[in-house]
């Protein structure tokens, strides 16, 4: 297991069996949404800002009301699709980045 740099906000590692990256963040440092767009950039190997806003795909506040809830005991997840990837949030502290399902082409 390799050593994750710690003045990243977000770690990612990535699976080739499942094609899926995972992203790891501390969920009292970083609000989810901002974690989503860290782990895409990582991602598509750029900066944040040179994304499509997560905004105009799903609300940021709404992920972290949703995903964080008032409860802290309770492991919340929320599933969307961004940048043509399926995106899962959750509120201990991942996000799991897939690529989109065969047949679901927008």
């Amino acid at each position: 297991m390799s050593k994750l740099p710690t003045d990243e906000p977000v770690s990612v590692s990535y699976d080739a069996d499942s094609e899926t990256y995972l992203a790891r963040f501390d969920s009292d440092v970083l609000a989810p949404s901002m974690a989503v767009v860290e782990a895409m950039a990582s991602v598509h190997d750029t900066t944040p800002t040179e994304l499509e806003p997560l905004v105009e795909t799903v609300d940021p506040t709404a992920i972290d009301r949703l995903v964080k809830g008032d409860d802290e005991a309770t492991d919340r997840a929320l599933e969307f699709q961004y940048l043509d990837h399926v995106v899962t949030v959750r509120s201990r502290g991942v996000v799991e980045i897939c690529p989109p399902s065969d047949g679901e082409d927008d």
